[in-house]
C-alpha cells in the first residue's frame, strides 16, 4: 500500500478507520482519498484499502 507516496505494509483488507488508527491520526482532522477518490467520514468505517491501494491522508493543523 501507498500511503502519501511512501510505500508501506499493512494487513490486506483493513478499514480506512483502522489504517488511521495505526497511523495513530484523528479520523476528525484527516481527509481521506482512496485510489482517487475521497471517502466521506461516514464511510471510513467500512471503506476498505488493500495492498494496491494509493492512500492520501492530509491532515488539518490549527495555528495562527
Amino acid at each position: 500500500m501507498i500511503v502519501n507516496g511512501e510505500k508501506m505494509s499493512f494487513e490486506d483488507d483493513m478499514t480506512v478507520e483502522e489504517l488511521l488508527n495505526k497511523l495513530e491520526l484523528n479520523s476528525s482532522k484527516v481527509v481521506v482519498e482512496v485510489d482517487m477518490d475521497i471517502i466521506s467520514k461516514q464511510q471510513y468505517s467500512i471503506k476498505k484499502v488493500n495492498f494496491n491501494s494509493k492512500v492520501e491522508i492530509i491532515q488539518f493543523v490549527g495555528g495562527g
